[in-house]
């Protein structure tokens, strides 16, 4: 009889930085995958993945902390990356710390030093929603905080392990089950399985490839949405009008609210206005 040998434990390691934890409420919510799936190996063609989340490991403190430790010197296996929230100029925080997670020689460890130390050895580097893609909120005009995504804090060049860029998910929060197909769909590239195919902001394509406009609340008693006019307004590139949040239920205009082109890069300053309730407010 021959031997086979098992196959390599997989990690997710989730970071967190400034955000709202809005990403991580989406990926819980996801079905059909979900992250249970992901966790007790049901999907074809992938094995079991330990997801180390800050929030929901069974360890914490200094037994959470050496999974971490482990990954940054090459010691802990093959991870996945996933960064939520921006990234803070920690040099602004004068004597504090804006994010962090422990401590290293009796100072606060941030999260900025934590991606340093873990991309290096990192398969693959996924951001998931608006703040670590491109910054999102922390980042509109007028922050001072110095809040940028993941891709701008490693740099143009940089590429994982498995050499690839940053996977950028956008959205404020993206559908948790767009993110978790996502997660499937880098391991079949890793594997060998499947091409990656990104667009032009290292987005998932199969998954931007429809467009929308941002717009008002599409409640009858505050505005007739027939009636508005679309014509010359920019559009975004967003899974959610057709797909809706989950299982084709849910999401932004199906519930009557409204589009603010949260995928785009700069949405807060440029495009969020779009969203007021009453088209001769978009000139002021």
């Amino acid at each position: 009889m021959t031997e086979t040998s098992a196959p390599p434990t997989i990690y997710l390691i989730w970071l967190a930085g400034a955000s709202c934890d809005g990403c991580t409420m989406a990926m819980l919510g996801a079905a059909r995958p979900g992250i249970e799936d992901v966790m007790l190996g049901t999907i074809p063609d992938v094995p079991q993945i330990t997801v180390l989340h800050p929030a929901l490991a069974l360890e914490s403190g200094d037994d959470y902390r050496a999974y971490l430790e482990k990954a940054a010197a090459g010691e802990l296996g093959i991870f996945l990356l996933v960064l939520e929230g921006s990234i803070l100029d920690e040099l602004r925080a004068g004597a504090g710390s804006f994010s962090r997670l422990g401590t290293y020689e009796g100072r606060p460890r941030t999260t900025a030093a934590w991606l340093q130390l873990l991309a290096p050895q990192a398969a693959a580097m996924i951001a998931i929603g608006s703040c670590a893609t491109w910054g999102g909120i922390p980042a509109a005009a007028g922050s001072l905080t110095g809040a940028v995504g993941l891709e701008e804090f490693l740099g143009p060049d940089f590429t994982s392990q498995g050499g690839l860029p940053v996977i950028n998910v956008p959205g404020c929060a993206p559908s948790g089950t767009a993110f978790i197909a996502t997660v499937v769909y880098v391991y079949y590239h890793l594997a060998q399985l499947v091409p990656l195919d990104l667009d032009e902001d290292n987005r998932p394509r199969w998954l931007y490839n429809e467009t929308t406009r941002p717009v008002p609340p599409k409640t009858d008693y505050i505005i007739d949405i027939t009636a508005y006019d679309k014509a010359g307004q920019p559009t975004v590139e967003c899974p959610v009008p057709s797909l809706g949040w989950m299982g084709g239920i849910g999401g932004c205009g199906h519930v009557g609210g409204a589009c603010i082109g949260c995928t785009d890069r700069d949405f807060t300053d440029k495009l969020l206005p779009l969203s007021r309730l009453y088209p001769e407010m978009m000139s002021e």
